[in-house]
């Protein structure tokens, strides 16, 4: 018979050889066993023994002498259920250790990707494609909106927010103190809120953060658009961004 089939149930081809040896000795001594099962006599001891402890094999005592037989086949089903067990329990552990193997990934060094977009074409490029990611219930985060922004791209700005509120994704807005005059339209569309960043502080970029990305646009003679996408990074612009909300709510309350 082929070793093979104990072997998948968890025998060495050693354990297997000894045992299907046994089974067609009977009660044999050492020798015996060598010869049938052809294993070496530095190792036959060792394979006994490893198949008493797994319950397939005995030992008899024959006129002083030891000897050894092979215990029932059915007992190969206790194997099978001990194998089975031990799979369980692995997976248990390996529903435990998942998480903990996907936090050590979130953290772990995100790919960091760096564009350059140039002219308004550059501007519209980017926004379109960050419009295009989100998803309703999404947050788009925009920074120290300035006056000349407006100026240079308002009527697009404008149908671009139009389309964010249709899609109904958020928009939280600091403006510079120049660009009130757009801050009041835009506070008046729905998913959207704005402030304005105190008088001391004058962004001459406008920078917007969404999900992996984090955009600095500078207006002027030939607008320029530096993209970043690294999740890290937009995390941190978001918490800076969030400090200075919390900031300007308080500048506004006391004025």
């Amino acid at each position: 018979m082929d070793t093979k089939n104990l072997e998948k149930i968890g025998l060495t081809e050693g354990e297997a050889k000894v045992y299907l040896a046994l089974l067609n000795l009977g009660s044999s001594t050492i020798g015996k066993i060598i010869k049938e099962a052809c294993v070496s006599n530095s190792k036959v001891y060792d394979i006994l023994d490893r198949l008493s402890k797994k319950g397939l094999v005995g030992v008899v005592v024959v006129n002083n002498r030891k000897n050894f037989e092979a215990k029932d086949p059915s007992r190969l089903r206790e194997l099978i259920e001990l194998k089975e067990k031990g799979i369980q329990e692995e997976k248990q552990e390996l529903e435990k250790l998942i998480p903990k193997l996907q936090q050590i990934q979130r953290y772990a060094e995100q790919p960091q990707e760096a564009e350059i977009l140039q002219g308004t074409r550059g501007i519209k490029t980017f926004v379109e494609l960050i419009l295009n990611k989100l998803k309703k219930g999404d947050t788009f985060y925009i920074l120290g909106a300035p006056r000349e922004a407006n100026e240079m791209l308002g009527a697009y700005f404008q149908d671009w927010h139009k389309r964010r509120v249709k899609k109904k994704i958020h928009c939280k807005i600091l403006y510079n103190q120049d660009a009130k005059k757009w801050a009041k339209i835009r506070k008046k569309m729905p998913f959207t809120q704005v402030r304005f960043l105190p008088k001391e502080i004058k962004t001459p970029a406008l920078i917007d953060i969404s999900m992996d990305y984090v955009a600095t646009i500078l207006f002027g003679e030939r607008p320029l658009c530096f993209v970043i996408k690294n999740k890290k990074i937009s995390n941190s612009y978001i918490s800076y961004f969030e400090l200075l909300w919390k900031i300007s709510k308080k500048r506004q309350e006391n004025n």
